[in-house]
């Protein structure tokens, strides 16, 4: 059991679980916009005398707009933000329009160089020194920017002394190390040196080189991480917490004392769960030349494939028919449902999972079908190899490794990649049936976790870390060419102006709502409200019934909904069909999340709709009266006068309301026009 340590203030800021952020999805309430803590931007950091850093920025989007400098002390709610492009082209019914909300940008302080010394002369007038100019600010770096991705705590074969410590780089650019710390708040005290390639590793090892003897350290360091368990943590160049790893303390939550395995990183925050033990092949040696159980400086055991050693080829061979070993090349992420701008629009991307360059001539990857691709060209050590269909448009801004031709069945079907010899090195979805991932209504990828080809393995695109755009220009709910989503931890929330929620459907209309002329299901309606405090865009965002199937989705126009606002969608336009027998109905942001989701059973009775009430709320009723782009109310037949002098769309005039000797069939402008040409509603001003 390891010593006792003292709270150190660190330590203290991990255990009130500051960075932590889980999102709940519940039938008929917002999906992910529960009440969320606010967020405050932070002043800019001291300065740091000696360290160049990367910038940090917060992103606030509702729709397009110019962008700001944060303010020290501005919050706004938290809330998943889209993508968004382009400008709006028209505003809700229901409100004035303003615009939208200005992006905000915290602008990393300019960075200065050091003055260099004065050089000594043999002149008896000595030199002039320049003039030092200011030294570099230091920048605040988002959490888990770089993540403690694997510790050998219990050492190696060769001594329990010999631990080391690998951190990993899951974003897309080089991160320059210098000014950060790794510490244990003890005898471990890391001043980090360096830098961390893009998806690259760093590995730490103790006391000297050794350590793992077959692979060089990036630095050496002293102190000894406590069999028993202790918490380390890794800060920022302004002292910011960025990761840590045990940092609720006690045991540690995997790893293995004997034999000695290291404790690996799944992704994700610092929780146990996240945590697994070594089970893989061994690839290092340590100083004695025994195996190493865990995975310095490459992708940890989860995430790889268990290669099976095949048999030494006898006399002399091709090289191209030198076997590969299976999962040296993984089938990594498969976009089988298309891109928004076209379902015919599919990708195939490849991954190269060893250190060496791997030439792909004389490969092959089948469905057994019409899809029959010989692969050609090369994928780069730990690279990608993008594979799109038909043409080098379906990801527009990136070029294509190879083009293929053949489709991808929705529901599903085996793909096998073969080498040269014609053996297995990878597949997906072996067992066949549905597609264990990927969705068809966002048309978000299918992602590969690592390891070998099941379900588990598996997962839907994240939303996060996107890359690629469409024919049309809309982003790809996908990662073509870089690391899958699946792996990356989610991201803190950015801000947002306004939370939405579908607020009222009307499922069976027997009036013409829609004010067309006639009454069929096209009067059938969708409305949407929006809670504030801001305005929202809604270009790009969907309206779906049932996910992978019923209607087609339904991309939201460029509208402006403002704060308190409704934005109200008929079928006409949709194409939705709300079925009477029980359906649900589902808001999706552009970047494919699912943003609310309401379901209702059999319904029976017509013009009776079903939504929120108050608006907005997570009160869901049946029986209410439809009144598409206006506030929520409970049917009911009594009273002689209905007040429809709302200023947007009313059938009176201000200060007048209407009279009617049938109430509940006056309340909406079209049906109030109807009952004034019967004769039986009227305006009367009001006293």
């Amino acid at each position: 059991m390891g010593p006792t340590h003292r709270l150190h203030p660190t330590r203290a800021i991990l255990m009130a679980g500051l960075f932590l952020f889980e999102a709940g999805t519940l039938l008929s309430t917002p999906v992910g916009q529960g009440d969320l803590p606010t967020a405050t931007a932070s002043p800019s950091p001291s300065p740091v005398p000696t360290a160049t850093l990367p910038s940090a920025t917060a992103s606030t989007t509702s729709g397009p707009g110019g962008s700001a400098t944060a303010s020290p002390t501005s919050s706004a709610t938290l809330s998943p933000t889209p993508s968004q492009t382009d400008g709006p082209s028209a505003t809700a019914s229901a409100s004035p329009s303003i615009s939208p909300s200005p992006t905000e940008t915290l602008s990393p302080s300019p960075s200065a160089t050091a003055s260099p010394s004065s050089s000594a002369s043999v002149s008896p007038t000595p030199s002039a020194s320049p003039t030092p100019t200011s030294a570099p600010v230091a920048t605040e770096v988002l959490p888990r920017t770089v993540l403690i991705n694997e510790l050998a705590w219990s050492g190696t074969q060769a001594s329990a002394n010999d631990e080391w410590i690998e951190l990993h780089n899951p974003e897309s650019a080089p991160i320059d190390l210098a000014g950060w710390h790794l510490t244990d708040d003890d005898d471990i005290q890391i001043a980090l040196t360096g830098s961390i390639a893009p998806y690259g590793f760093y590995l730490l090892e103790r006391t000297d080189d050794n350590s793992v003897a077959s692979v060089s350290a990036d630095q050496i360091y002293t102190g000894s991480l406590h069999n028993g368990g202790e918490t380390l943590t890794l800060l920022g160049p302004s002292g910011q917490l960025i990761d840590s790893a045990n940092a609720g303390g006690g045991g540690w939550p995997a790893g293995q004392a004997s034999p000695r395995r290291t404790m690996e990183r799944l992704g994700g925050d610092d929780r146990p769960g996240n945590w697994v033990t070594f089970d893989g092949a061994a690839f290092a040696l340590d100083s004695n030349g025994n195996w190493i159980q865990g995975t310095p400086r490459q992708p940890n055991s989860p995430f790889v494939a268990t290669a099976t050693p095949s048999p030494s080829p006898t006399g002399t061979a091709p090289a191209s028919e030198v076997p590969f070993d299976p999962g040296s090349v993984l089938i990594n992420e498969i976009a089988w449902a298309g891109s928004p701008a076209s379902a015919s629009d599919e990708w195939i991307e490849l991954h190269n999972t060893t250190g060496s360059t791997i030439d792909l001539t004389g490969w092959h990857l089948t469905d057994g079908g019409d899809l029959q691709i010989a692969l050609a060209g090369s994928i780069a050590p730990y690279g990608f190899f993008l594979l799109e269909r038909t043409d080098d448009q379906t990801i527009s801004d990136l070029p294509a490794d190879l083009i293929y031709g053949g489709t991808l069945s929705n529901s599903g079907e085996q793909l096998t990649l073969l080498d040269p010899g014609n053996r297995l090195i990878d597949s997906a979805n072996g067992d066949g049936g549905g597609w264990p991932a990927g969705e068809a209504a966002s048309r978000a990828s299918m992602e590969r976790r690592g390891g070998d080809d099941r379900a588990g393995h598996w997962g839907t695109f994240t939303g996060y870390g996107g890359r690629g755009l469409d024919a049309h220009g809309r982003a790809i709910p996908g990662t073509p060419g870089a690391l899958n989503s699946v792996l990356v931890p989610t991201p803190t929330p950015t801000w947002v102006p306004g939370r939405l929620v579908i607020n009222e459907v009307l499922i069976r209309p027997h009036y013409d709502w829609e004010d067309r002329g006639g009454v069929t299901t096209a009067d059938e309606f969708i409305e949407i409200y929006n809670h504030g405090p801001g305005p929202v865009w809604l270009r790009g965002w969907l309206l779906d019934d049932v996910s992978g199937s019923g209607s087609r989705p339904y991309a939201l126009p460029g509208i402006t909904i403002e704060p308190d606002g409704f934005a109200v969608f008929f079928r006409a336009r949709t194409h939705i069909a709300l079925n009477d027998g029980g359906d649900s109905v589902r808001l999706l942001s552009p970047d494919g999340h699912l943003v609310d989701k309401i379901q209702y059973l059999r319904v029976r009775a017509y013009n009776l709709a079903y939504g929120r009430l108050p608006d907005g709320s997570s009160s869901l009723v049946y029986g209410l009266w439809p009144t598409p782009g206006r506030a929520n109310v409970l049917f009911d037949e009594t009273g002689d006068e209905i007040d429809l002098t709302a200023p947007a769309g009313a059938y009176c005039p201000a200060r007048h309301a209407l009279s009617s000797r049938l109430p509940r069939l006056t309340r909406t402008p079209a049906a109030a026009r109807r009952m004034a040409r019967l004769g039986l509603a009227a305006c009367l001003p009001l006293d």
